[in-house]
């Protein structure tokens, strides 16, 4: 048995050809089995997509000619360096990326996670660290395969629904103003962490508990945005929508949105009742229906939002466990009290 933070990755490419099976890997435990180990174990279930919340040497070896597309990480430590050096970028790239290259597919570098909320100082160098990035890929070659984004909380929206009137905390409107438009210029897409858990609980009753767990809401109680007139099926289809709304607020579009954690905690304190392992297993089997869905939410349809889940930790580290149970990976997560994470490719 081992204890590893895991994470179920429903995963759709950016071309949205399908939806895949993947998982994320975070190395920040004690107990982490080999690298060799979890490959066999990814490929044994069938997993073609994962997610590295670092840049694991061991792991990227590992994934080498195993045809499981990879997204690495940069740790929140490392930003402040990366934004503020050019050369520290390049030199990242070299030793975390162009190193494994092709024979690991890596199709993707997250600057960090969560950055503005967690180290707003940061701020004033998390776009030029992510064009530091962008630059050494160029200079690599690599720049059409492997994309670059960060992402960031739901948090960040202070008052997400109606979706339709969503816009960014205008503190931030600098940044992600050169955020989104480093996303335009680069064909990447933004990396968005949303919990319907929290957004549930904060709403104060506002919001059935149905609502965040995906299951139908009668008629009299479902969700409309009155501007829109859209109905929305879950809390999750909403926060993406919100994101949408907020990111064409700072007059950008065709910016694909893709939901990089998410999830529901099993265990919490004696003020968060509804932190039960019934309701997580609710929310994760009905996540996975909705990512199989493979329709975007209402202002997007067309466009998947849904796909990978990250399992790793998170910005909401407040003694509350979180678990996935999806009969898919119930081997590996059988023992683990982890945080789930879900993300969208």
């Amino acid at each position: 048995m081992f204890s590893v933070v895991f994470g179920l990755m429903l995963d759709h490419i950016l071309e949205l050809v399908g939806a895949f099976v993947g998982v994320n890997i975070g190395t920040d435990v004690s107990d982490l089995p080999s690298a060799s180990k979890l490959v066999d174990i990814l490929k044994a279930n069938q997993i073609t997509h994962v997610r590295l919340y670092d840049a694991n040497a061991q792991i990227l070896q590992a994934l080498s000619n195993s045809g499981i597309e990879v997204i690495v990480g940069v740790i929140n430590e490392e930003v402040l360096r990366i934004g503020e050096s050019p050369s520290a970028a390049a030199a990242w790239v070299i030793k975390n990326v162009a190193a494994y290259v092709p024979s690991t597919n890596i199709t993707a570098i997250a600057f960090g996670n969560e950055v503005l909320s967690t180290i707003p100082n940061a701020a004033l160098v998390l776009v030029s660290g992510m064009n530091s990035l962008h630059k050494a890929l160029v200079a690599a070659n690599l720049h059409s395969r492997i994309k670059v984004s960060t992402p960031q909380s739901i948090d960040l929206i202070p008052k997400p629904f109606p979706p339709s009137i969503a816009t960014f905390d205008s503190s931030w409107n600098s940044t992600m103003y050169q955020l989104l438009q480093f996303l335009k210029n680069t064909n990447s897409f933004y990396m968005l962490n949303a919990y319907p858990y929290y957004g549930y609980t904060k709403a104060d009753g506002l919001f059935p508990i149905d609502f965040a767990l995906f299951k139908p809401l009668p008629s009299v109680k479902q969700i409309v945005d009155p501007n829109t007139l859209f109905r929305y099926n879950s809390m999750l289809d909403a926060m993406v929508d919100a994101a949408y709304y907020s990111i064409e607020a700072l007059h950008f579009n065709d910016i694909p949105v893709v939901v990089t954690e998410t999830g529901w905690p099993w265990l919490g304190g004696g003020n968060e009742p509804d932190a039960t392992i019934e309701n997580a297993e609710t929310y994760n089997n009905n996540l996975l229906l909705r990512v199989l869905n493979g329709s975007g939410p209402p202002s997007h349809p067309s466009i998947p939002s849904l796909p990978p889940t990250a399992l790793g930790p998170s910005s909401h580290d407040n003694g509350t466990c979180w678990n996935l149970q999806v009969s898919i990976l119930q081997y590996i997560l059988s023992a683990i009290c982890v945080f789930f994470a879900l993300v969208v490719l």
